[in-house]
């Protein structure tokens, strides 16, 4: 079970995203909290795994709020939601040892498949912001003491699929209609086509040309 603290000031949102995330049977909100000093205590008792976090309060409150949520509960990862995407903070608060960036229009699927995802200890960033952050730059991150290792924007996006984004589209690149693939994962064609929209909506194609290019050339995934 993965437990979670929402802070955010805005009291509607807070109360969907209270009630989005206890549906599910791997994810319990254990606390919720609408500004920051209150968030502190609450943390401090609970010590949740993910700190689900509004950035309008890191404006508010400066980076020195990230660095106590890590002090009091130094094993929590935490995810930072932002209205519009922008990157600005992104650099500095990933210093600070944040977990994830993710955009509120994507309080849904997105959300939960965040929360797992730095409930794992990976990273985690919106695809829409991706590029924003690095552009045709490649992101680093370091292994072992020493050494870097670089991994590439098209990696990077292809991360930010769930698993079944990631099969439905490794079947269509290799030529498997909507039907085989529905019928290969005793899925709906419907469902199928969502992953299909959804996956190219995050890596930002339009082409089914553009998605052979990415998994068997770029990726060399060749399932």
């Amino acid at each position: 079970m993965i437990t979670v603290c929402i802070v955010d000031d805005h009291f509607i949102l807070l109360s969907a995203l209270n009630v989005l995330l206890n549906s599910q049977e791997d994810i319990k909100v254990i606390g919720t909290a609408g500004d920051s000093l209150t968030a502190l205590e609450l943390i401090k008792s609970k010590k949740p795994d993910v700190i689900l976090l509004d950035i309008s309060l890191l404006e508010a409150n400066g980076f020195t709020l990230i660095s106590k949520y890590k002090k009091l509960s130094p094993y929590s990862k935490i995810l930072i939601m932002t209205i519009n995407g922008d990157s600005i903070y992104m650099e500095k608060v990933f210093e600070l040892g944040i977990s994830g960036f993710l955009v509120k229009k994507a309080m849904d699927y997105d959300l939960i498949y965040a929360i797992r995802t730095v409930a794992r200890g990976e990273k985690y960033i919106y695809p829409s912001m991706v590029k924003r952050y690095i552009g045709d730059k490649q992101i680093k991150s370091k292994v072992g003491k020493n050494k870097l290792n670089s991994v590439s924007n098209d990696e990077f996006l292809w991360n930010s699929l769930s698993s079944r984004e990631q099969e439905v589209i490794i079947d269509i690149a290799h030529g498997y209609t909507n039907k085989e693939i529905a019928e290969k994962y005793f899925l709906s064609e419907k469902t199928v086509e969502t992953y299909r929209l959804r996956g190219m909506e995050k890596l930002g194609f339009k082409k089914k040309s553009e998605l052979v290019n990415l998994v068997i050339i770029k990726l060399k995934i060749l399932k």
